[in-house]
C-alpha cells in the first residue's frame, strides 16, 4: 500500500486522481481511518491553515497507521509552499525515523518551477502573481527559503542535482524546471529519505517504482444528470472570471447578500434567505452558483468566517434540494463543506483537467463532488 498525506482536500484528490490514472485502486479520507482497502489511501489532515501544533496533527495521524503494511510513504505540499510546511515535513521524518525529505513542490507541467532559489510560475517570480493576494498566506517574495517557516531543530537545504551529496540532514528542497528534473530526483529516495511534494514528482515517483508493464485504464468522468451545484469560494482572478463568465451563458449566480457578508457571527435568518435565493433558481435551472461578489482582503480572520457562512449556505441547500454533483472551487472552501455536510470517504476520483478532480461519494451511489485549486481553471466543459 501506498500511504500519502495530504495537508487539504484539494491536494487529496489530485494525488489521487494521478494514481487512478497508473491503476492503483484509491480511497481518499478526510479523517484518517483503520479500515484500508485500497492500493493507494490518501489522507487529508486539513492542517495547511490549522495553527497551533499541525505537526501533532501530522503525527496523531501517521500513527493511526502503525500497523497497516504500508510500502513507501509521500507527503502531498502545497505546490506554491503555503501552510505550515516544513513543520509537518520534519514531524514526518521523526515519527518514521528518517533522515532526509526530498521537496519538489515544482509543477512544471503547469508552468510551476523553482529556479535558482526563486520559486516562480509561467516565468513570474511568486510575489508577482495572484498568490501575493492570498488572504491566509499572502506571497511577500519569491524566495523558496523565506517561503518556507523552518524549525529550529530541522535543517533546510537548497539543491540541485547536481550539488545534492546524498547526505543532507533534514529537508531538501529540489530545483527542477522540467519532469526530466522531476524523474531524476525520483532516482535519489532510497530507504534513509521521503518524497515530499506536489502531483509532478509523485506522478514521477509512480513512474519509477511501478511496473512498466501495468495496464494503465482508459478511465473519465461519470456524466452526472440532475442538479448541480457550484460553490466558488476562491477570490483568485481565475475563478472569479469563471463565475462572470458562466453568468454571462445564462448559469444563475446566487451571491452571498451584502448584510451576511458583514455579520460577524453566522445569522441563520441571512443563511436561510441566502438558501432560499439558491432554492429558488434551482427550480428553474440545473445548474446554480453561489459566489462572494464582495472584493478579496488579505483578512485570515474574514476568510474564515466567509468560508463557514458558505458551508452552512450548502448544508442548508443539500437538506432541501437533492443536488447530484457539487463543484468546489478552494480547497479551504473544500475543506469546510464537505465538513459540515459530513462527507468524509471518496473514492473512483479522475479529473475533469489537471487539478480539477471528480470524486465518488463513498457508500452513496449517485453523488459526487468535484473540486479543485482556487488558482486552477475550469475546464469550458464544466459549465457546457
Amino acid at each position: 500500500m501506498i500511504l500519502v498525506i495530504a495537508d487539504d482536500i484539494s491536494g487529496a484528490a489530485e494525488i489521487a486522481a494521478v494514481g487512478r490514472e497508473f491503476g492503483l485502486e484509491t480511497q481518499i479520507q478526510i479523517k484518517p481511518a483503520t479500515s484500508l482497502s485500497a492500493e493507494l489511501v490518501v489522507v487529508d489532515t486539513d492542517t495547511r491553515y490549522r495553527t497551533g501544533q499541525p505537526a501533532n496533527d501530522i503525527s496523531e495521524a501517521l500513527k493511526v497507521y502503525d500497523t497497516a503494511p504500508v510500502d513507501w510513504y509521500y507527503k502531498k505540499v502545497d505546490s506554491v509552499l503555503r501552510g505550515n510546511v516544513s513543520h509537518e515535513l520534519c514531524a514526518m521524518m521523526e515519527v518514521l525515523k528518517k533522515n532526509r525529505m526530498i521537496l519538489t513542490p515544482e509543477n512544471p507541467s503547469k508552468a510551476r518551477v523553482i529556479s535558482k532559489g526563486r520559486y516562480l510560475i509561467d516565468g513570474l517570480p511568486l510575489h508577482e502573481t495572484d498568490f501575493a493576494r492570498d488572504p491566509d498566506y499572502p506571497a511577500g517574495s519569491s524566495s523558496v527559503l523565506e517561503l518556507l517557516d523552518n524549525p529550529s531543530d530541522c535543517g533546510v537545504y537548497l539543491r540541485t542535482r547536481q550539488n545534492y551529496t546524498g547526505y543532507e540532514q533534514g529537508i531538501v528542497v529540489a530545483e527542477a524546471q522540467n519532469m526530466n528534473d522531476l524523474a531524476g530526483w525520483s532516482d535519489f529516495l532510497d530507504e534513509h529519505t521521503l518524497a515530499a511534494g506536489g502531483s509532478d514528482f509523485f506522478r514521477a515517483i509512480l513512474n519509477k517504482k511501478l511496473s512498466p508493464n501495468r495496464i494503465k485504464p482508459q478511465i473519465s468522468t461519470v456524466t452526472v444528470s440532475g442538479k448541480k451545484l457550484f460553490v466558488c469560494g476562491s477570490t483568485s482572478d481565475v475563478s472569479k472570471k469563471a463565475v462572470a463568465g458562466a453568468g454571462d451563458s445564462g448559469i444563475p449566480i446566487c451571491y452571498m447578500p451584502e448584510e451576511l457578508f458583514k455579520s460577524s457571527p453566522v445569522n441563520g435568518t441571512l443563511i436561510k434567505q441566502w438558501a432560499d435565493n439558491v432554492l429558488e433558481a434551482l427550480k428553474v435551472s440545473d445548474r446554480v452558483i453561489v459566489a462572494i461578489l464582495q472584493p478579496s482582503v488579505q483578512d485570515s480572520e474574514l476568510a474564515e468566517s466567509l468560508r463557514t457562512k458558505t458551508a452552512a449556505l450548502v448544508q442548508v441547500v443539500l437538506e432541501a434540494a437533492k443536488i447530484r454533483e457539487l463543484f468546489i472551487d478552494g480547497g479551504a472552501t473544500a475543506e469546510a463543506v464537505l465538513s459540515a455536510i459530513d462527507c468524509l470517504w471518496f473514492d473512483t476520483p479522475v479529473e475533469y483537467a489537471p487539478g480539477v478532480v471528480q470524486m465518488h461519494v463513498a457508500g452513496q451511489e449517485d453523488k459526487y463532488v468535484t473540486i479543485k485549486p482556487g488558482s486552477y481553471p475550469w475546464p469550458e466543459e464544466i459549465w457546457n
